[in-house]
């Protein structure tokens, strides 16, 4: 009985022995496959929410055309008021004075006595007349107090006048007489960019007003 179960003892030994193996000879384990995530089912009749950020052009507000038949506001300009007035250019000879009519355009922004001392500084469209001014001339400010004009010239108007004492005198006669027609001016002053002058080129003496000069038009 002993003979028989010593050899399966060492049998069973041997048995159990061949089926364990070292950690280092067992196969790698295979990787797990990534789960699968189910999509969730869409009903055929309806399809996702679409938000603001994703919608089609079309469906993007656009602005609204105008309405048939209606025009924008305009923009009203201030009213402007003719006068025809009297002014005086030299004549082409350099012996007087002529005058002439004028058809000047007031409103808020220009008054009557500004707009008669600039027609003076354009070109007369009569044959036989002339413009003394110099081209860059201009006029900063015309005022009217009791009855004194004063005209303000711009800094520029002294050192581009050239004129001998004729065109001196004509230039400063065409702004007294054209002035002194307004029949509440009596006396013209002149200044450049705001000082008292005491000539333009050294010939009548501008340190005081001046009247009207009616013996440049005779």
């Amino acid at each position: 009985m002993k003979k028989i179960l010593v050899p399966a003892l060492l049998a069973l030994l041997l048995f159990t022995a061949g089926c364990e193996k070292p950690p280092e000879n067992n196969p790698p384990a295979t990787p797990d496959k990534p789960a699968q995530i189910s999509k969730p089912e869409v009903a055929p009749d309806k399809k996702p929410e679409q938000t603001s950020e994703s919608a089609p052009p079309e469906t993007i507000d656009k602005p609204k055309p105008p309405i048939e038949g209606k025009t924008p506001p305009t923009v009203k300009e201030p009213p402007k008021e003719s006068i025809n007035i009297k002014v005086y250019y030299p004549d082409d000879s350099g012996m007087k004075l002529v005058e002439v009519e004028r058809e000047i355009f007031i409103d808020d922004s220009k008054d009557k006595y500004t707009a008669a001392v600039e027609t003076l500084l354009e070109e007369p469209p009569e044959e036989n007349l002339t413009k003394i001014f110099p081209k860059n001339a201009a006029i900063k400010s015309v005022k009217v107090e009791k009855d004194l004009a004063i005209v303000d010239f711009d800094g520029a108007f002294l050192k581009t006048f050239v004129g001998g004492s004729t065109g001196e005198e004509f230039l400063v006669g065409s702004v007294v007489d054209t002035l002194t027609n307004f029949p509440e001016v009596k006396r013209v002053k002149f200044l450049v960019d705001g000082q008292e002058i005491e000539t333009l080129s050294g010939h009548m003496d501008l340190s005081m007003p001046l009247e009207r000069m009616s013996d440049l038009t005779n």
